[in-house]
């Protein structure tokens, strides 16, 4: 089991960060979004992904004054989609933390047959195309796992306030490391009735963050779908969530299966010896949500479960999420 030293909630690596994301101003955006996500809502408390918090500025190529642009960061991979001539176009970028323990955090040296204890602190930044029922995403994340995060002390912050368990073992988290993930994701719409479709989705992703392929469906029922399901194509990873727009409501259920080649949040450090446990490759999540809009802004509750991260079951991939979007 290897130790870290450095417990700076924030690094030269972080401001390094921090310092690649393009400025931006506010008023050239259409709306906006947090996701708070934690395993508190489940009614756990560690043993894998256990906190995330996320802000979102969203682009929609219809909406605004300002004239749409493709996010730099998402560019190098423009070439993939190939948008008609009445397509609409948004974008995405989202920064935020993320955590993951192992499951018992009551003990000061964890057991290196769990997960190890890991802290992200990323941006990502895509590009979409719509059409009339389908949708077609590229993604950039770029990152830094380990004490640069800043995520030992978000989440003794979050434990204090929910009056969790203090974490113990965070002196042996991951140490600090770039990351980097490029992913594309297809959405296809299906009317199955005037309040009923059906969404299926497909994505592929490469990096040292996570390299995998998967697929998945979704079923919606709920009023404005149309208008709504180019947002689950946000649907992976877990950064954003699927919302309703202008209106609309919707519940939805799906499922989604995964073949992951590599985890940083289990496989361990990349370039250096680092706490790791053993990826299981093959896994299968199901998804419950609801989400509600009014004009202006835009609710959502989600809960997600599936198989553990790893093959000794030491990394749950349960959690609760709330999203809230509003207009600018």
């Amino acid at each position: 089991m290897t130790k870290t030293n450095n417990h700076r909630p924030v690094s030269v690596l972080a401001a390094g960060l921090l310092s690649t994301v393009p400025a931006v101003h506010v008023q050239a955006f259409d709306w906006a979004g947090t996701v708070w996500q934690n395993d508190f809502f489940t009614g756990t408390d560690g043993g894998g992904y256990t906190n995330g918090l996320f802000l979102s500025l969203y682009d929609l190529s219809d909406q605004g004054d300002e004239p749409y642009k493709v996010p730099l960061l998402a560019k190098p991979l423009q070439w993939m989609l190939q948008p008609s001539a009445d397509a609409v176009m948004f974008s995405e970028r989202s920064l935020g933390q993320g955590m993951s323990t192992p499951k018992d955090i009551s003990r000061p040296v964890p057991d290196p047959k769990d997960a190890p204890y890991a802290g992200l602190l990323i941006y990502r930044s895509s590009h979409a195309i719509v059409e009339k029922d389908f949708a077609d995403m590229v993604s950039t994340t770029i990152g830094i796992v380990g004490p640069a995060s800043g995520a030992e002390k978000s989440q003794e912050l979050v434990h204090k306030i929910t009056g969790s368990d203090k974490p113990q073992g965070w002196d042996y988290q991951l140490g600090n490391e770039f990351l980097f993930q490029l992913e594309r994701t297809a959405v296809w719409r299906f009317a199955l009735h005037e309040r009923i479709d059906s969404v299926l989705l497909a994505q592929a992703g490469v990096g040292n963050l996570e390299s995998t392929v998967g697929g998945g469906a979704i079923v919606r029922i709920g009023q404005g779908l149309e208008k709504s399901f180019a947002t689950t194509a946000l649907h992976f990873g877990r950064i954003s969530m699927p919302l309703a727009v202008e209106g609309g409501w919707y519940v939805y259920g799906g499922l989604e299966v995964d073949y992951v080649f590599n985890n940083i949040l289990i496989n361990g450090n990349t370039y250096r010896d680092s706490p790791s446990s053993d990826l299981e490759h093959e896994q299968l999540s199901g998804t419950l949500g609801f989400s509600y809009s009014w004009d202006n802004i835009s609710l959502a509750l989600s809960y997600k479960t599936g198989t553990a991260l790893d093959v000794n079951k030491s990394s749950r991939d349960s959690f609760g999420a709330i999203s809230v979007a509003w207009r600018l």
